[in-house]
């Protein structure tokens, strides 16, 4: 019983296969935290094109410096995390301008559709505007526990903090976050 099931691979023999040119193991440890970096992009960019976008320049440049890569007690999320950050640093630094949208070719149900989804991003904003008012701890402890759902250990190793620190971390911050929105909902309310 169980001799057939076949055991998913480790992040650690996935990272020495893909060293040795195996680029379906590289495929692996993609499928296995596409989801993730992406959720955390997406977070600071406000925006699902350039968080797509950032997000496979995270893959491919880590697959360009894979060849260097060497397992130091952190986990392979922390190096991905590390290069989505310097990514999103690189991003803002070269940002020049917004597109804006131009709304005269538009039908009346594409109209409607299109004020709904400005609606969800004007939240989508005021909440990522009250998420970049709080210190930088409680922002970035919201995003690796809250919006990417890592679990507290990990954030501990990322943040270089005990696990019941960044409980205690988390709970103020999201304190804090909870009363930024109320603080935007009341002024604009």
């Amino acid at each position: 019983m169980g001799e057939g099931v076949e055991r998913p691979a480790s992040d650690s023999d996935l990272i020495s296969r893909a060293q040795s040119g195996d680029a379906e193991a590289f495929g692996e440890l993609y499928l296995r935290y596409v989801n993730p970096i992406y959720r955390y992009i997406r977070m600071r960019v406000g925006d699902t094109q350039i968080a797509e976008d950032l997000t496979e320049m995270v893959f491919l440049r880590s697959f360009k410096s894979l060849p260097d890569y060497r397992e130091r007690g952190h986990p392979f999320s922390a190096f991905l995390y590390r290069v989505a950050r310097n990514m999103l640093i690189d991003h803002y630094r070269t940002k020049t301008s917004d597109v804006a949208l131009d709304e005269a070719d538009l039908e009346d149900g594409e109209s409607a559709a299109l004020e709904d989804g400005l609606i969800r991003q004007d939240r989508d904003r005021a909440i990522l505007g009250a998420l970049s008012s709080l210190p930088p701890d409680y922002q970035e402890v919201i995003r690796l526990r809250v919006a990417m759902a890592l679990p507290t250990p990990i954030v501990a190793e990322w943040m270089g903090r005990s696990e019941g620190s960044v409980r205690v971390l988390l709970h103020r911050a999201l304190k804090a976050l909870r009363k930024k929105v109320e603080e935007v909902d009341q002024d604009q309310g």
